[in-house]
């Protein structure tokens, strides 16, 4: 039995369902691979560059943090042989807490910028 989707092989010229068929199909195929474009372009290309970027993120934010620690008491064992320890504990605390200020500044300042291709190199790469 043949399968009513199949355009009829017998007749000598298409008929209007073979041909309405036929364009439904090359439409459900043009809808799911621009489906599939946009899904990769716009949601698993964005995230994989902010998962990545969140990965190199949290390795420098963890060694930051350690090299901090190591080195703020290092100067507050260096700034108490000159002065008292809760003293040297102030002052070393308000130069982490604005050198952190500085540092989250310049880290979220800088916008994300996604590399979607434009219409032209859409148009480009289609002609290739």
């Amino acid at each position: 039995m043949r399968d009513r989707m199949e355009p009829d092989t017998s007749d000598s010229g298409s008929s209007v369902e073979s041909e309405f068929t036929t364009t439904a199909r090359y439409l459900e195929l043009y809808l799911q691979q621009k489906t599939d474009l946009f899904l990769q372009h716009y949601v698993f290309d964005p995230f994989r560059f902010l998962g990545t970027k969140l990965m190199y993120l949290a390795v420098v934010i963890t060694l930051l943090a350690s090299g901090t620690l190591i080195l703020v008491a290092g100067f507050i064992l260096l700034l108490a042989t000159r002065m008292q320890l809760w003293a040297a504990l102030l002052v070393m605390g308000a130069v982490t807490f604005i050198v952190g200020g500085i540092i989250a500044y310049v880290v979220f300042n800088k916008t994300i910028v996604l590399e979607t291709p434009t219409a032209a190199e859409m148009i480009n790469r289609g002609k290739t």
